[in-house]
């Protein structure tokens, strides 16, 4: 004998099934949501996030399934975040689209510049190298900030930073090439030493003379060192 009272639960529960099988069955053809899970579903995007809740994850069927596109959301797969603009993606700092016409795979590059520090990327992916003139302030393993280095010399390049930020200075005889383009500078014979104005480039690179006399090379003073210190240990042996 079946039992009246049990019907109207058993029609609740199917009722509830048929609720959520249909539920299922909308998300499935949602563009914008996926399943994830039993009555769980999340954005089927990157880049899109739910309404007024500031993140991608899972949700029950019974929440707020409205879902926006938000600015500055790392790409799960792609070393990129969203933009501004709905659909599009900026790059992130170090790297470039291998093809952007054919996908959105990116590879870090060498010699970019970071868009909000001071810095190149170096050849090992992640990896920064402050711009000439700049240094880091650490932070941990990383920098927080990139700020200039005042009165700093760099022999390779034969320039050094002044008190003014971003002002470098040749190494006296030398002159930049292409003032405020690059930082490459060439030797010119005839420059006055700007640290001893007694001194005048010669045509040798690295190698002076007295103004209205003879050479000075660079590497004399060494050399008269050298010839006081031989002086000195023969007149202390001699003496023995």
């Amino acid at each position: 004998m079946i039992d009246l009272r049990k019907k109207p639960a058993v029609a609740v529960s199917a009722a509830i099934l048929v609720v959520l099988l249909l539920w299922h069955i909308i998300v499935a053809f949602t563009p914008e949501l996926k399943l994830s899970g039993l009555f769980l579903a999340k954005p089927a995007k990157p880049g899109y996030q739910w309404y007024n809740a500031n993140h991608a994850d899972s949700r029950l069927f019974w929440q707020d399934t409205d879902v926006i596109w938000k600015a500055g959301v790392e790409h799960p797969d792609y070393n990129l975040e969203s933009a501004e603009t709905e659909g599009e993606w900026n790059l992130m700092p170090g790297y470039r689209f291998i093809n952007k016409n054919k996908g959105l795979e990116t590879i870090w590059t060498p010699g970019l510049l970071h868009p909000d520090y001071m810095a190149w990327s170096d050849d090992e992916d992640g990896q920064w190298i402050p711009v000439t003139g700049y240094k880091f302030v650490e932070s941990g393993d990383t920098f927080s900030d990139c700020i200039w280095d005042p009165n700093r010399n760099y022999p390779d390049l034969k320039i050094k930073t002044t008190e003014t930020k971003d002002n470098y200075l040749p190494y006296p005889g030398y002159k930049f090439v292409e003032p405020n383009v690059s930082l490459n500078v060439v030797w010119v014979p005839g420059t006055i030493n700007y640290e001893d104005p007694s001194l005048v480039a010669d045509v040798p690179e690295g190698h002076w003379k007295y103004r209205g006399r003879g050479v000075y090379h660079s590497s004399d003073g060494d050399m008269i060192k050298k010839i006081v210190a031989g002086v000195i240990v023969y007149k202390a042996v001699s003496s023995l």
